[in-house]
């Protein structure tokens, strides 16, 4: 093993066994060292095409040309490049767009050297949106189409497996096609899916809207509709890597998959299918700052960084400022990594519900030590997502303009978002909802969720307080089979009541200062949903501290031992006792400072170095009630230290915001300069003497 100093956001991680096993069940969770880029982030070692590129006014087609090896000076340059970009600030009239390239990275000098200022956009994904910067497959499949080449899967859906049986292998190309998963929701089965979405009790997967008679449906709007195919929002996507008797081949196939099965419950009653895409690969931007803020027409409502269509893709040490809705958009791509940026004020522009900070779907994508600030939801798979890892991140600031608090990190907003791990965040709030239908078998670990936010920000609208939906953690009906193990809940002296929960409670909505608000009905349809009692049989809680309790808690009745589907022995840890730092990385990250505590987080955390701001809560001028590191952060006020009975340490992205970058701690105020390597940079040990961002399989 060699000591090595290497670039910022790069990881290292060894091959390890399943940091949950003795925690959460096999069924409940998968191997979540698939997500992001197998070998890691590879234009370290890759060459500059062409001369670097001086800011200038105008038309981007100098550096679309450029990425895609066609302008003067650029011809020459073959696979595995990237296009430099100067100092200074390049005002540009439409979006640099690239289609249909591989190997291809756009970089800057630094988000605080390198700015890029979009006066407009320009149609990207596929026609499917817009965006400032957008890579995308030159194959426009999109599942509301349908897509060209469906088959059916007819062997091989154990959970684990990487071999799978299909009716056809014509167009698959090894290591190259990507293959989309999907089969018919409960209640439904044939092709089309045609059924009745009826509750079994147990794994329901719903999109369908809630209606009494029956009751049949679970949702308060319907399917997320374009977003899957229709009643197949159960879906999950991998790369082909292998085939027999051969890729490409007419006739029965067996293909082998990149990264192994995820869901438990593939059946053969469902219709479970195939469809593929021939994505981009290796593409990505790093190093700039992406500035929309005279970018204020509907057209520009799209998202400001975008990939579509693409596998092994990133985006890091990237600020993304004033975005018309969404900062970076993940649509229908894999095993990517949006790391270490800085987004700014998504959305406000335009009064959408959810506008969002970074915004993703699909399969084994890392969204890691990002700071989002002044956006609502900051973090929110829209769509199909399973495998992903959120982890680390730094929300403040989520706004809302009125007296709700929306969930920071909002980890589905349909059916289809099973088994994502979300990890280490400091966010206000932990939120489920059932607007287009439940999720399931989600994973919470070492979080830090507040369970409050200031409206001394000034973002509150004619409300004093934030006191409607005010809880730590808040999900809706039929979200189950949830995995919340070594959280910390709350806020010292705001956060007093234990939980709310199914069977004492309409809807999420009513209740404030709460650590748990669990599987409430929604009445904000046409149609009341009623809250869920099987949710709440199924959610695993242990070891969680919370504020209101002022301990650690392991309650016999919040393991789902005795349930009869996918149950959860007890955990062998104890309530306090030692737990793996993280459920992802197997060793401290190289942006994790050695200054700072790994884990940051949990029941076993004794240290912990966050405080609060002293005060009278939403007070102008203050920032009483939120966490900070020091007195001189609590403009009008004083810190009052070690608070969560220390198990909580501000995570790098924190750190970075209120440290390096001088950010209120209410996330009040303008932008911020960005400068990832003053916050992130550090060396590792790489395993095998490789510059890596993860060693999987």
């Amino acid at each position: 093993m060699k000591k090595l100093a290497i670039i910022p956001f790069l990881v290292a991680t060894a091959l390890w066994s399943q940091a949950w096993s003795g925690i959460i069940s096999t069924n409940r969770a998968v191997d979540w060292t698939h997500a992001g880029i197998s070998g890691g982030v590879p234009s370290g070692a890759w060459t500059q095409c062409g001369a670097t590129i001086s800011a200038y006014s105008g038309s981007p087609t100098l550096i679309i040309n450029a990425l895609n090896h066609t302008g003067t000076g650029y011809t020459g340059c073959g696979s595995n490049t990237y296009v430099q970009l100067g100092t200074g600030t390049f005002n540009l009239n439409a979006a640099i767009r690239s289609v249909g390239v591989s190997n291809s990275e756009l970089r800057g000098m630094g988000a605080n050297q390198t700015y890029l200022v979009f006066s407009a956009t320009s149609t990207c994904q596929g026609g499917n949106g817009t965006c400032a910067i957008g890579f995308e497959s030159s194959d426009g499949t999109y599942p509301s189409q349908p897509p060209a080449n469906i088959y059916n899967w007819t062997a091989g859906y154990s959970k684990g497996a990487t071999s799978i049986t299909i009716s056809s292998g014509v167009n698959i190309v090894a290591n190259q096609t990507m293959i989309m998963l999907d089969q018919c929701e409960t209640g439904y089965s044939g092709s089309p899916c045609t059924g009745t979405a009826t509750d079994n009790g147990n794994v329901f997967v719903c999109g369908d809207a809630y209606a009494t008679a029956g009751p049949t449906g679970c949702s308060v709007n319907g399917p997320d509709t374009g977003l899957a195919r229709p009643h197949r929002f159960q879906m999950e996507a991998a790369l082909v890597t292998a085939c027999s008797p051969s890729c490409g081949s007419s006739g029965s196939t067996v293909i082998t998959l990149d990264t192994p099965l995820q869901h438990a419950y593939w059946a053969s009653g469902q219709t479970p299918q195939v469809w593929l895409i021939q994505p981009a690969m290796n593409v990505g931007v790093q190093n700039l700052s992406v500035n929309l803020s005279g970018c204020t027409t509907s057209g520009c409502n799209g998202g400001a960084v975008s990939f579509y269509n693409v596998a092994n893709f990133w985006c890091q040490g990237v600020a993304v400022l004033n975005a018309y809705n969404i900062g970076i958009w993940v649509e229908q791509s894999i095993h990517g990594i949006i790391q270490s940026n800085y987004v700014y004020n998504a959305g406000q522009a335009l009064n959408y519900n959810d506008p969002t900070g970074i915004k993703y779907n699909w399969s084994n994508n890392l969204i890691a030590n990002n700071i989002v600030q002044a956006v609502r939801p900051a973090l929110m798979c829209e769509g199909p997502c399973a495998g992903n890892v959120v982890a680390a991140n730094f929300t403040v600031n989520n706004y809302t303009a009125t007296d709700f608090m929306f969930g920071a990190d909002w980890d589905g907003h349909s059916d289809g978002a099973d088994y994502d791990l979300i990890e280490s965040n400091v966010v206000d709030q932990l939120t489920q909802d059932a607007i287009h239908g439940g999720h399931l078998m989600q994973t919470y670990y070492r979080n830090l969720a507040l369970g409050f936010e200031s409206c001394a920000n000034g973002q509150c609208g004619s409300y004093t307080a934030k006191d409607s939906s005010v809880s730590a953690v808040s999900t809706q009906s039929f979200n189950r089979y949830d995995n919340f193990v070594a959280n910390v809940l709350g806020t010292p002296g705001y956060t007093i009541t234990y939980q709310a929960a199914s069977g004492t409670c309409a809807t999420q909505y009513e209740f404030n200062a709460t650590a748990w608000v669990l599987d409430c009905g929604n009445s904000g349809g046409s149609v009341p949903i009623p809250s869920d009692t099987t949710g709440l049989a199924t959610i695993l809680r242990w070891a969680n501290y919370d504020t209101a309790n002022g301990s650690n808690q392991c309650n016999p009745g919040e393991v789902p031992s005795g349930i009869s589907v996918y149950p959860n022995s007890t955990p062998g840890t104890g309530c306090s006792g030692s737990f793996p730092a993280s459920f992802y990385y197997s060793t401290r990250p190289s942006w994790w400072s050695s200054t700072i505590p790994f884990p940051a987080i949990g029941p076993d955390v004794s240290s912990g170095n966050l405080g609060i701001c002293s005060g009278t809560l939403n007070t102008s001028g203050h920032y009483s009630g939120v966490p900070a590191l020091t007195s001189a952060q609590c403009t009008g006020t004083s810190l009052t230290a070690s608070q969560w009975s220390g198990h909580a340490n501000a995570i790098p992205a924190m750190a970075c915001y209120l440290n390096s970058m001088g950010g209120p701690p209410d996330g009040s105020g303008s932008a911020l300069t960005f400068n990832p390597s003053a916050c992130y940079t550090s060396s590792v040990t790489a395993p095998g003497n490789l510059l890596i961002l993860m060693a999987k399989r």
